[in-house]
């Protein structure tokens, strides 16, 4: 991954990328889908809210066979799940943003390694 130190643009296109989820990265990729940091940094937020929802529904799912076998009580378990990768994803935006502001090549734990 290149090191260059990026334009001020790029800084606020990533940081939008980050801090705005999915919209911020179209936006980002409309206006600057030529810039590599622009490009490192909305991969990045995309791929973790892509996860996060397929996360939301896995556990929506097992939470709606668990109700419909009777075991709907046991679907509590799974909530944590939610919340927690829910609480994940904000705090990745918005270090990534503040990250990104700062004109930093962040890569976010987990899937920083996987757009790598």
């Amino acid at each position: 991954m290149p090191r260059y130190p990026p334009s001020e643009e790029s800084r606020h296109f990533g940081f939008i990328a980050w801090l705005l989820g999915v919209l911020g990265v179209i936006i980002a990729l409309v206006f600057k889908s030529d810039d590599e940091f622009v490009l490192f940094h909305a991969k990045q937020s995309l791929l973790m809210w892509a996860a996060i929802a397929v996360i939301w529904i896995i556990v929506w799912i097992f939470s709606f066979i668990l109700y419909f076998t009777g075991l709907g009580l046991l679907a509590i378990i799974f909530w944590p799940i939610r919340a927690l990768a829910l609480l994940y994803g904000i705090a990745m935006a918005i270090i990534g943003a503040i990250k990104a502001y700062n004109g930093e090549w962040w890569q976010a734990p987990i899937v920083g390694l996987l757009v790598k």
